[in-house]
């Protein structure tokens, strides 16, 4: 079952994420990380994008991260859009780990 998250339209908001294997927390460290927003799963262009510089990694060797998003960020259209996160580690054999689709709900604002 995926996880939603609701948003409003042009809503400034943290979100914060935990990475775990096996239920026990992964080193996020050395971690390069990705959170991209599209409105279908077989979208090529994001419609929100973040990457690694963005996200507050002072908790990452607990598993923890967070990114904030700017109201210019969550200036979208009311859907339903599938969002993921995205996780490479450094090395010859690095592969990016991409979490279970997220559902990101933006509702349109009230004016």
């Amino acid at each position: 079952m995926a996880t939603t998250i609701n948003l409003k339209q042009r809503e400034a908001k943290r979100l914060t994420f935990t990475v775990l294997a096996n239920g026990a927390a992964v080193d996020l460290s050395a971690a390069s990380l990705f959170f991209g927003v599209k409105q279908r799963k077989e979208d090529a262009v994001f419609a929100l994008a973040k990457n690694d510089g963005d996200f507050d990694k002072s908790q990452a060797q607990s598993g923890l991260v967070a990114v904030f998003l700017t109201a210019q960020d969550t200036d979208l259209a009311p859907w339903a859009y599938v969002g993921e996160l995205q996780v490479s580690f450094p090395g010859p054999q690095a592969a990016v780990q991409k979490s279970a689709d997220l559902i990101i709900q933006v509702e349109q604002a009230v004016i």
